[in-house]
């Protein structure tokens, strides 16, 4: 009995020390690579809602002739730099549609974002569902052009572009955009949808 305890033999520490190290090697591949799988996915809310402001926009300018720019929302979460954007409920948008008054002379394509047709999305209506992570707006321009790119077909500052802050004479092309800050790094998370084409990432690799 005595003899046979003393044949059993447990883990020597170089073997405890092995097996730790292994286990925090594979942590430290594992761990960033959940973490940029969980930001992607949070992406996908930006996606799957510049799409459905698409289709309100297109239904808005087959009754109108002319897109509608859209007035940043919800007010509450306009990204920071350097600051994790917050989960902010979509809900509290004004009752009331606010629909722009067109000009009496020309009807309802003479002014895009600068000349003052600025809506909200229940105008437009679009609300999604639940708490939301990124900002939203809806910008209108005279010519139509991509996704991530300005009116000319050139990169431009997104800044520059949102909130219905160019206006179209005509409102011919639309830009959609959702920016968010979801690690609160310096750089924001843009994505951005058009008349001419889908949801796309233009900032791919920031979160």
């Amino acid at each position: 009995m005595l003899k046979s305890l003393r044949k059993q033999e447990g883990f020597t520490l170089i073997e405890l020390m092995i097996v730790v190290a292994i286990i925090g090697i594979l942590a430290a591949i594992a761990i960033p690579n959940f973490l940029q799988y969980q930001m992607k996915s949070r992406q996908s809310e930006a996606k799957t809602n510049l799409g459905a402001i698409k289709t309100s926009e297109v239904s808005w300018q087959g009754e109108r002739g002319c897109y509608l720019a859209v007035a940043r929302w919800p007010a509450l979460n306009v990204p920071v730099a350097g600051t994790k954007s917050a989960p902010t409920n979509w809900f509290g948008t004004p009752p009331a549609p606010i629909i722009p008054t067109p000009a009496a002379a020309t009807g309802w394509c003479s002014t895009g974002g600068a000349g003052g047709s600025v809506g909200n999305f229940a105008a437009l209506g679009f609300e999604p569902s639940g708490m939301v992570l990124f900002n939203y707006s809806v910008s209108t321009y005279p010519v139509a052009y991509t996704s991530c790119q300005g009116p000319t077909q050139t990169p431009a500052p997104l800044a520059t572009h949102e909130n219905g802050a160019d206006g179209g004479v005509t409102a011919a092309g639309f830009r959609a955009t959702a920016s968010a800050n979801l690690d609160g790094d310096p750089t924001l998370s843009v994505w951005a949808s058009a008349d001419g084409t889908g949801a796309a990432d233009c900032v791919a690799g920031v979160f």
